[in-house]
């Protein structure tokens, strides 16, 4: 025994070492099965979080909308390659169709529509030459008596085929003739001197049918009854444009045009030429035959009145309290910014930093049954709707003593307001500086300038 102890005593360090070892094997196995639980436990709690975010997670898929009254379409899904493939190609898609949109928006709006004098607008190319030719382009569009020049809208009346009834003084010269030639020939046959209540009905019913043949032979002439008298000057009161423009010898000598008088000039003739071609194709059959007065839908303009752009800053600031421009103080019904005023017509649309809305109003008689096809017609020509619409009904026999014949087909008289839009990616570029300042164009839309 004594040797024994004397070996572990002198192989203390072996001895322990080999205990230490001897304990730690099953110690270490117990306190490492403990560890990996823990380990596992944690681990499996993690992946189990994750999973569960995993399967749990949503995309908010979003195709948006083009037209106003066209719901987008939104859902939350789970995430799914496929679905998210045909999602972004659909919005490319949809956007591309909406630049096609814009585009063909615009230049569909801008058809047509010129400079008249692009030496003077938006500014002149040549300054030292400007007062001659703001004098040149008022008398292009005012006419001038003094040198007997027409006015310009008097080729826009020929363009659509329009005249007026027969002169009533020729007419009555040519009514009194035959009546003369009749009465003497009536009293050469009868004998007595004086001609019976026969003979006297004869010649009422000759003087009236000759003066329906004159009529007639006019309504084949012409396809629509119009001359600048129906211009009104007074279809929005103070806020009516004047077409023609008064000429030059209506001028105080010293008043020189303005580029703002001149490019107003210029926007009047847009809007009168798009409401005057909408008549020309209503008149226009599929094969571009234009119809004569018998036939034509449209028989006669009696009023036109266009609302004048505000293009004083006076007259701006008085819009911009009405709803007209961008900046609303005191009209809250408008939702600023968007040209939108629920308050201001059946459209809502007012003038906002997209575009100008001007109204016109006219009076026409009509074609009863082929009323529809007017309102395509305006439609087909510009960005035109109609507002509000009144009929009344016609004195076929007064308008034919005036002599005015509408042919067979039963008419009315209707009486239009109009909206007109005016989108200012193309017209801006067009616009003097003053005129862009009074409608509120950033400056960065174009950099002319006034005179």
């Amino acid at each position: 025994m004594k040797g024994i102890f004397g070996w572990l005593k002198s192989h203390l360090v072996m001895v322990v070492s080999t205990a230490v070892i001897v304990i730690s094997l099953p110690l270490g196995y117990v306190f490492s099965s403990k560890w990996n639980a823990d380990i596992r436990d944690t681990q499996e709690s993690r992946v189990s979080k994750a999973y569960n975010k995993i399967k749990s997670a949503k995309v908010t898929y979003v195709i948006p909308s083009l037209l106003p009254d066209e719901p987008a379409w939104s859902e939350s899904l789970p995430p799914n390659p496929r679905l998210t493939e045909f999602v972004q190609q659909e919005r490319e898609r949809r956007l591309s169709q909406a630049s096609e949109v814009v585009t063909t928006v615009l230049a569909f709006n801008q058809d047509g529509h010129e400079l008249l004098m692009p030496q003077l607008l938006p500014e002149p190319a040549d300054p030292r030459q400007e007062t001659r030719l703001k004098y040149e382009f008022l008398a292009k569009m005012a006419g001038d008596r003094a040198t007997n020049v027409p006015t310009i809208y008097e080729g826009m009346l020929r363009s659509i085929g329009a005249g007026e009834a027969p002169d009533l003084v020729k007419l009555a010269a040519t009514i009194q003739d035959v009546r003369d030639r009749e009465t003497e020939r009536m009293l050469a046959e009868s004998g007595t001197g004086s001609i019976s209540p026969e003979q006297q009905e004869q010649l009422r019913k000759l003087l009236a049918d000759r003066r329906l043949a004159e009529a007639q032979r006019r309504a084949k002439e012409v396809s629509v009854y119009m001359t600048l008298d129906a211009f009104d000057a007074q279809a929005f009161g103070e806020k009516t444009s004047q077409i023609p423009p008064p000429d030059k010898g209506d001028r105080v000598a010293t008043d020189v045009p303005t580029l703002s008088e001149a490019f107003a000039w210029n926007f009047d003739y847009w809007v009168v030429s798009d409401l005057l071609r909408a008549i020309d194709t209503a008149n226009t059959d599929a094969g571009g035959t234009r119809a004569n007065v018998e036939n034509a839908l449209v028989k006669r303009v009696e009023q036109l009145g266009v609302e004048a752009l505000p293009l004083t800053v006076e007259t701006a600031k008085e819009v911009e309290r009405n709803g007209f421009g961008e900046v609303i103080e005191d009209n809250s019904a408008v939702i600023q910014g968007t040209g939108i005023d629920p308050s201001a017509s059946v459209t809502r649309r007012v003038s906002s930093s997209d575009y100008d809305v001007v109204r016109a109003r006219m009076t026409l008689v009509v074609d009863a049954s082929r009323l529809p096809r007017l309102f395509k017609a305006f439609a087909e020509t510009n960005l035109i709707t109609v507002l509000d619409m009144d009929v009344s009904e016609v004195d076929l026999w007064d308008d034919l003593r005036q002599g005015y014949y509408y042919g067979n087909a039963p008419v009315l008289r209707v009486s239009f307001e109009l909206e007109t839009v005016w989108l200012r990616d193309w017209t801006a570029p067009m616009m003097p500086r003053s005129v862009r300042e009074a409608l509120g164009v950033m400056d960065d839309e174009s950099e002319n300038g006034d005179g």
